[in-house]
């Protein structure tokens, strides 16, 4: 009785360090009519483990990012924006009109990337100077281009810029704008969105805006922008968004069915 009670309690030991050390192991008490009571056996539990997210930081974009900034936007921007997929406006559609449009942003000296230990981009947020007549110029951009999809783009874009008239409501000139936020597909629910957002607001405040803006044409990002305490000054249905014959421009998918400009004040004018 005393060897058979030992050896209970030295196997009841060996399950219990397989538990502490390793979580994925079940100790139960072996069934079987034919052999002495007290016996155990270890099983595997089936049990999906994920990797810790890798760590990533955010930075200014410098002037030797800008090819591999173009190259994140083609894979990330083109193919994942609500507005631009609804217009097809792919990368094989970015022409260099576009694309150099885009580029602009980073002469401003003011956007951000998230970046992983090995310097691999997950993120970004283009920001740029918006000033009051940034809309005219799309006009301008709209009736120049040929290309279709394009135009009606920059159509919608002027008309984003302009209708809210933000530098009227907040009485300044030039308003920080968080031009185009994106984050990589596969490093997406990593919170990068959200804290280059915030990090945006901050370098805005630093730089001495009074103002900051987000023209959101997801959902997603509309959320991102309230969840950083900006608030939503304008928006329009896409339905709304009508050419000549009265039929919607462009119809993104759900959830993304609104346009949404926000805004913050940074500091009193």
């Amino acid at each position: 009785m005393f060897r058979k009670t030992k050896i209970f309690r030295n196997n009841l030991s060996v399950a219990a360090n397989f538990l502490k050390t390793c979580s994925p192991y079940l100790v139960h008490a072996e069934r079987n009519k034919e052999r002495t009571r007290g016996m155990f056996t270890v099983s595997v539990l089936k049990q999906k483990f994920h990797q810790a997210p890798r760590p990533f930081s955010i930075r200014l974009a410098k002037a030797q990012d800008e090819m591999h900034i173009m190259s994140f936007i083609r894979k990330n921007f083109f193919n994942e924006e609500p507005l631009l997929r609804s217009l097809n406006v792919t990368s094989a559609v970015a022409n260099p009109c576009l694309e150099a449009y885009l580029f602009d942003h980073l002469k401003d000296g003011c956007s951000l990337i998230a970046v992983e230990p090995d310097n691999r981009i997950v993120g970004i947020a283009l920001n740029q100077r918006n000033c009051e007549w940034e809309g005219d110029l799309l006009r301008e951009r709209a009736d120049r281009v040929q290309c279709d999809p394009l135009r009606k783009l920059y159509y919608i874009w002027s008309i984003v810029s302009k209708e809210p008239r933000l530098h009227r409501k907040f009485n300044t000139s030039c308003i920080f704008e968080i031009a185009i936020l994106a984050t990589a597909r596969e490093a997406q629910r990593r919170g990068i969105g959200y804290q280059l957002t915030v990090r945006s607001l901050h370098l805005a405040r630093d730089m001495g805006f009074q103002v900051a803006r987000m023209d959101c044409t997801s959902e997603y990002s509309s959320r991102l922008a309230q969840r950083a305490g900006m608030e939503c000054m304008w928006s329009v249905p896409y339905k709304h968004l009508v050419d000549s014959t009265k039929k919607p421009v462009v119809q993104p998918e759900v959830p993304h069915t609104h346009i949404r400009v926000h805004a913050i004040q940074l500091r009193k004018a």
